[in-house]
């Protein structure tokens, strides 16, 4: 998916609410989520990605600190019509940056 700041590698499967989006820590690429990803799709539409910099997501043109991957996963999110409310499931460090987004998407 092409974003105003590169090309984001993601994928969305299933078909059904709630809308689930898998966040990965760090340098985790979306493979991780591959064990539960057939599970959850079964009854949910699911949205997972690579931050800029990991796989097959373009090398970052700007720091990637917690407020830019936020401001790049709602830009994804809504350039692909994946709506809220969201359950958001964060790996590690990913699961900062759900909270994170949770906590600037509702001063928005």
């Amino acid at each position: 998916m092409e974003t105003t700041k590169g090309t984001l590698q993601y994928n969305i499967s299933g078909n059904g609410k709630p809308n689930i989006v898998l966040i990965n820590g760090g340098s985790g690429p979306i493979g991780g989520w591959m064990k539960i990803l057939p599970a959850i799709s079964d009854s949910s539409s699911v949205f997972s990605y690579n931050h800029f910099g990991v796989a097959g997501s373009d090398k970052p043109m700007v720091s990637q600190d917690g407020l830019n991957i936020v401001n790049n996963l709602l830009e994804a999110l809504t350039s692909e019509g994946f709506e809220p409310p969201f359950l958001m499931d964060g790996h590690s460090l990913g699961s900062l940056y759900a909270n994170l987004y949770a906590r600037f998407t509702r001063m928005k």
